[in-house]
């Protein structure tokens, strides 16, 4: 093989690689939540536990989500689960109050990409399972939900901001927050 072939191979090797590694790329930073501070889902160590249940976090990463604090702190959860229990009762979880808490963050099902959980659009009832048994999945776009109700179903859809106790209890089938805890 000559020096202009070598030269031709390795010019449509980096030309296929940029072709399938930006559009890739562009895609994820759509995907990502608007606010400039990021909090990186993907570093979660094994000290990190759960502040609702005590799961060691970094052995569920596909369910992992965080809150982001207003001292610039983050709070990790084992689930979605328990991080929306945290955001609707924090006292009760962490002993902080609603306004120490900045934002949620959770993984899309289908990327992985980290989102404000306030941006996501939830399914209760799939048949996806988490580390706490039936799995709230946030998805990023109505194209996504369709997607997955087709594969996994789902009985409800909300927004962070449509949650309640009372549909927290109506989807889940338990109280967000138990009476021993009040």
């Amino acid at each position: 093989m000559n020096i202009q072939t070598a030269f031709q191979r390795m010019c449509f090797f980096l030309l296929i690689v940029l072709t399938v590694s930006l559009p890739s790329a562009a895609f994820c930073d759509t995907a990502a939540p608007p606010s400039k501070s990021k909090v990186n889902l993907f570093k979660i160590g094994p000290e990190e536990r759960c502040p609702v249940c005590a799961m060691q976090v970094d052995k569920h990463p596909r369910f992992a989500s965080a809150i982001e604090l207003t001292n610039g702190k983050v709070l990790y959860f084992c689930g979605t689960g328990c991080m929306l229990r945290t955001w609707m009762h924090p006292e009760f979880f962490t002993g902080l109050s609603k306004e120490d808490l900045k934002r949620p963050v959770v993984r899309d099902y289908f990327t992985g990409a980290p989102i404000d959980g306030r941006q996501a659009i939830w399914v209760a009832g799939s048949d996806v399972v988490g580390p706490m048994g039936p799995a709230l999945v946030p998805l990023v776009s109505q194209r996504e939900l369709e997607a997955f109700r087709r594969r996994h179903g789902g009985t409800t859809t909300f927004r962070m901001q449509e949650l309640t106790d009372e549909l927290w209890e109506s989807i889940t089938g338990k109280p967000a927050v138990s009476a021993k805890q009040k």
